[in-house]
């Protein structure tokens, strides 16, 4: 009987691990989601930022009228990947874009800006916004 005993037991403790595992192993794939959830808008909160800040300096650089340039430092990466900017002239907007979290846009006052992509190679380098002619430019500085 004690041999009896012993393999019951063990059974149940197999069953109650097993079980254990399985629960665990759940609240792990929700909370790996999540934060992948939480990096993500963290990431597209922080292009949205880098966004405002070129559509602000290209808003000041307008409003303070030829004479005026204003030098702007923006991230090489953002959330650990690298991102471009263009300037869609149509819908007046400066667009931040990459795969991991689409485009996030940011507008601007003025019709007469430049068309412009800012790519790897030109952001973690200051760039300048100024007026060449009649129309707003981003240029590396």
């Amino acid at each position: 009987m004690g041999l009896r005993e012993r393999g019951f037991f063990s059974i149940d403790a197999l069953f109650a691990v097993t079980l254990l595992l399985i629960i665990s192993s759940s609240f792990l794939h929700v909370y790996e989601g999540r934060r992948g959830t939480a990096e993500l808008m963290s990431a597209r909160l922080e292009a949205k930022v880098a966004g405002e800040k070129l559509a602000a300096a290209i808003n000041t650089v307008y409003a303070n009228g030829s004479n005026f340039e204003v030098d702007v430092e923006l991230p090489q990466k953002i959330g650990g990947h690298f991102y471009k900017i263009e300037f869609d002239n149509n819908a007046r907007q400066v667009v931040v874009e990459n795969s991991a979290w689409g485009s996030v846009g940011a507008g601007v006052v003025c019709k007469n800006v430049s068309d412009f992509v800012l790519e790897r190679e030109n952001l973690g380098n200051t760039i300048r916004v100024c007026w060449v002619g009649n129309t707003v430019t981003v240029v590396n500085a």
